[in-house]
């Protein structure tokens, strides 16, 4: 887990250094006209894929995410999320339905620094409580972490594609973390 967790970090980091030096100052870029943030509402879900020891290939996630999005340099945004629904199905094996909630927060880097559209790289990670345990893990609170790519269009519709990691970073006894492949479409405003 904390390979996963300096992994994030490290895609944050190098995200807000490449940023930066395409835009030449640290400072928020000049938004006369544009927007100064966005909300942003998804929509995303994907099946489970071989984690370890975990056979997760029936498995499927889904979950509602509500977004702030705030312009940082001209190519980088960075969001607060909130998840108001999770829910991660476990497939014949008995278990019960996982479902709950958590926040978090995502970077975004536009390829372009025009207006904050087109292709964009991005990393996430949330804190989730949820009832029912995913098998193999112990522990009711989870951390959720994401990597992706997508694409945000003109017309504000966006579309993503990210490998996601849900796991209790060993905070319960046991800690089988379960791997998704998660398309996602949003809208922001």
């Amino acid at each position: 887990m904390i390979r996963i967790f300096t992994s994030t970090f490290i895609v944050l980091a190098a995200m807000a250094a490449t940023a930066q030096e395409g835009s030449g100052t640290a400072e928020r870029p000049d938004t006369e006209g544009q927007k100064t943030h966005f909300w942003r509402l998804e929509l995303s879900g994907g099946p489970g894929v071989y984690s370890g020891k975990a056979h997760r290939s029936g498995d499927w996630m889904t979950k509602v995410t509500v977004e702030y999005e705030t312009p940082m340099t001209e190519r980088l945004t960075l969001g607060l999320r909130l998840l108001p629904a999770l829910l991660y199905e476990q497939d014949g094996r008995g278990e019960e339905t996982v479902w709950g909630g958590g926040a978090g927060v995502a970077a975004r880097l536009y390829a372009k620094p025009e207006g904050y559209r087109g292709l964009f790289g991005e990393a996430s990670g949330h804190l989730v409580v949820h009832k029912h345990q995913i098998e193999g893990n112990t522990s009711n609170l989870n951390f959720l972490t994401g990597l992706g790519l997508g694409y945000q269009f003109g017309n504000d519709l966006s579309a993503v594609i990210r490998w996601e990691h849900l796991s209790n970073a060993h905070l319960g006894h046991h800690n089988q973390g379960a791997n998704m492949i998660t398309a996602g479409i949003g809208i922001r405003f």
